[in-house]
């Protein structure tokens, strides 16, 4: 026995497919479409906001991200580079609003040499305990042996 799906089934199925694509678009955000006199400050642009954290999103860049704030950033970065400002101003308007976390390369001042330094030193303190480790396990293998030898010489 063939089992098949009516023709009004069909369209159906097409159909329900058909609307539930469109109104996907209806949550489609629109790409920033920014207009700029130069294409030196578009590349500019783009490349500020891929540096520069989302304070919501914490792992995003503004230019990645889709909060609100982040686009509000978008748009004062925009305006900053409209009106002239050069990077460095544009990174110190954020991080003086946002604080050193805005920005995915922070300045190394007494603030942030935790951040900086730390990882060294950890990388420093392993490789040492490391190699000590290393150091101590070959002194008890030898003492090991020399025990051993020493064992079968009383048993002589």
């Amino acid at each position: 026995m063939r089992h098949f799906i009516p023709l009004k089934g069909v369209a159906n199925v097409v159909s329900f497919i058909l609307l539930l694509s469109l109104s996907q678009l209806i949550y489609a955000e629109s790409i920033d479409a920014k207009e700029f006199t130069t294409q030196a400050q578009e590349v500019r642009y783009r490349a500020l906001i891929d540096e520069i954290r989302c304070p919501v999103c914490q792992g995003q860049s503004i230019g990645g991200s889709n909060a609100g704030l982040a686009k509000d950033l978008r748009e004062q970065v925009r305006r900053m580079i409209i009106k002239d400002n050069n990077d460095d101003e544009i990174r110190q308007f954020m991080v003086d609003r946002y604080g050193d976390f805005v920005v995915f390369k922070p300045p190394i001042n007494p603030a942030t040499y935790f951040l900086w330094f730390a990882p060294p030193i950890f990388l420093a303190l392993g490789l040492f305990f490391f190699i000590r480790s290393l150091s101590n396990k070959k002194k008890i293998t030898e003492n090991k042996a020399l025990d051993t030898s020493k064992a079968e010489e009383l048993l002589k």
